[in-house]
């Protein structure tokens, strides 16, 4: 959650270059770019007599404010203002296709700001300051993060730094060095984010510009984070918090404060959290900062729970999820139930952490439908495009063909001779067409095919994802499922991150893969679930060796820890398996009830110790069940006869709590 809010407070504030241009508007921006009301407030009276290059600036500070105030209905007003300075100012259309850029950024898909960023970018005049060139790149290299093409946001954030080196203000060079740190945190190359990031904050303390010291200092804090360095971590984060009070910028301080209390939350000082997140919440809610809000919210009751105030603690979260409902969506609010369910499972309360993780599992359900439906139309206004290209360029292929066709007839009156040899010419040259329009088509369809394979891979492990799993399921013929699903679960995986950092959980997910793919088939089919979750798929396994490969795999990846550097990261999982159909009755289930019973039997694995696998032998079906806790159901149908389960104990786990399954 926190570093949510982080990211989104790293966009950074607009340089024009007006120093030259205009000192009234640098003085502005240098004073005031953290202060959008005050900025708006100021621009009123430069707007009244500006004209040419100096309005177009102030239009396009104004729109950047309106951005980060999210007055859509502003920056329209605003665009359309740029558009018709277009005649008197050069700058005017590339700022006008910005302005039009930012207002549908907020929005997917999100292709299309990206490519009015790049259009944009592309009508900047010769001779545009490197000043006004380093906004209009650093807004490409923002949509490259935001569109996961973070290798092109690494090298739009480098030729950030060189625009604002040329430009030479000190405080524009800090932000831009911070701005690539963040690109390169995103890109797993933290290593190389540090030293970049140290370097924009002696660039800031030199130029003794406080806002730029606060970007610098909440990228630290991002940064150690990832490499597990929690005294580093706390330094960073109580300065950004300091500076953004010396600044006086409240919003800064709101943001800061909510990120402190949830590194307290993390280290289960939840006294101190508390007192934190407590303080941001007003100061969220007098700057008017719903997402800060929403983190301080969230931080307050994950500390009540912590300190045994459950249902307190619950409210306060609630609170949290109808704010991120309202302004950040359903990964927000994903995010915010998986989180509330680990509290709740660390704290014992394990009715209501189930209640959380099945929210969790719907929504996230939902935001890989809604991924899903964006990258179909990102793909289609792509092919939109290019279909829109070929269409010009055979409409002007067909024109000159007209015009040729015009000069041959005219040939052929003179000279019979030469029409002939131009109708030739003719011929060769629709069969050149013909032959590249054949090749064009066949590159589309391998791309195409290419596409397909790249959207059922998961790109970090090489194993298929969900979708391609949906796509193997709908492809099959039968109407009920047959076979053997296991769900895997690594155990309290948040912790590796906590601890190790995201690089090393990223090292434990790629060896966890491979140790699947060790122990399993090649005609089985693994798919990674999601975050760390795994699915296996197994056809025509006799049902005694099921419970024998949920032994093996249990061990594979219990047996020994996963090397990163010099740490050894311990990693035991949780496995829920069955067969079906299921005896005795053997009733035909589709394999969307398949995957709701093996579950089911994975969350009593991790009910009852995890670092073990429960599988399902046998049911009697039950037509009236609708149970609150499956789980709990699946138990109880287990110890009145109508359930056969297994139980396999991973390496080194100790006895399962309460229940003793053959």
């Amino acid at each position: 959650m926190a570093a949510r809010v982080c990211a989104a407070g790293l966009v950074g504030l607009l340089w024009l270059g007006t120093a030259a241009a205009s000192p009234r508007l640098a003085e502005i921006e240098r004073t005031l770019r953290a202060q959008p009301e005050a900025t708006l407030a100021a621009l009123k009276a430069v707007l009244t007599d500006a004209s040419g290059d100096e309005r177009a600036l102030a239009l396009l500070l104004q729109a950047r404010q309106q951005y980060t105030q999210q007055d859509l209905a502003g920056l329209d007003a605003t665009a359309q203002a740029l558009e018709a300075l277009a005649p008197q100012s050069g700058l005017a259309p590339a700022a006008a296709l910005l302005a039009r850029g930012l207002a549908v950024s907020r929005q997917p898909p999100l292709g299309r700001a990206d490519r009015s960023f790049s259009a944009a970018a592309a009508a900047l005049p010769a001779a545009t300051p490197p000043q006004v060139r380093w906004y209009f790149t650093k807004e490409q290299a923002r949509m490259r993060e935001a569109l996961g093409r973070l290798d092109e946001s690494v090298a739009f954030g480098q030729q950030g730094v060189e625009q604002a080196d040329a430009g030479g203000v000190a405080w524009q060079r800090s932000e831009a060095r911070s701005a690539l740190a963040y690109s390169l945190f995103l890109a797993q190359q933290v290593d190389r984010a540090l030293p970049i990031n140290v370097e924009a904050d002696k660039i800031a303390v030199a130029a003794g510009d406080i806002n730029a010291r606060i970007h610098a200092a909440t990228t630290a804090g991002i940064l150690y984070t990832a490499l597990g360095n929690d005294a580093e971590e706390l330094k960073a984060s109580k300065l950004a918090v300091d500076l953004a009070r010396q600044a006086g910028d409240r919003r800064m301080e709101a943001l800061t404060t909510a990120n402190l209390a949830d590194f307290y939350v993390k280290r289960g000082d939840y006294r101190t959290a508390l007192a934190l997140a407590e303080q941001a919440l007003p100061l969220a809610r007098e700057v008017g900062q719903p997402s800060s809000e929403a983190v301080a919210l969230i931080n307050a009751g994950l500390a009540q729970i912590g300190l045994g105030r459950h249902e307190k603690g619950i409210e306060l979260v609630r609170q949290a999820l109808v704010i991120d409902e309202r302004t950040s969506g359903l990964p927000a609010l994903a995010d915010t139930h998986r989180e509330l369910g680990a509290a709740l499972e660390k704290h014992g309360q394990l009715q209501e952490a189930w209640a959380a993780w099945v929210e969790h599992r719907r929504l996230a359900d939902r935001v890989f439908q809604r991924e899903h439906q964006q990258a179909v139309l990102e793909l289609q206004e792509g092919l939109d495009a290019e279909r829109r290209q070929r269409e010009l360029a055979a409409l002007e292929t067909e024109n000159g063909l007209k015009t040729e066709q015009l000069l041959a007839r005219e040939l052929q009156q003179r000279l019979w001779a030469l029409g002939l040899v131009a109708g030739l010419l003719l011929l060769a040259l629709l069969a050149v067409l013909l032959r590249r329009m054949r090749q064009t088509n066949l590159r589309l369809r391998h791309s195409n095919n290419e596409l397909k394979v790249a959207t059922e891979r998961d790109p970090l492990t090489g194993l298929a994802n969900r979708r391609h799993f949906h796509a193997v399921m709908q492809q099959s013929s039968a109407t009920a499922f047959e076979g053997t699903l296991l769900l895997l679960d690594l155990d309290h995986f948040k912790r590796v991150n906590d601890r190790h950092g995201h690089a090393a959980g990223d090292a434990v997910l790629v060896d966890i893969a491979q140790r699947l793919r060790g122990v399993l088939r090649e005609e089985d089919l693994t798919v990674r679930w999601g975050g760390e979750e795994f699915l296996v798929l197994v056809h025509r396994l006799p049902p005694a060796q099921v419970e024998a490969l949920a032994e093996r795999l249990l061990a594979a990846i219990g047996s020994r820890p996963v090397l990163h550097g010099p740490e050894a990261v311990a990693v035991t999982a949780s496995i829920g398996f069955a067969s079906f159909p299921l005896p005795p009755a053997r009733e035909p289930v589709s394999w969307e009830r398949a995957l709701d019973i093996v579950d089911t039997a994975l969350y009593l694995a991790k009910a009852h110790g995890r670092n073990r696998a429960y599988g399902v032998r046998s049911m009697q079906p039950n037509r009236q069940e609708s149970p609150a806790n499956p789980g709990v159901a699946l138990e109880a149908a287990w110890r009145q006869g109508k359930a056969e389960l297994a139980h396999l104990a991973g390496p080194g786990a100790a006895p399962a709590a309460g229940v003793a399954v053959p």
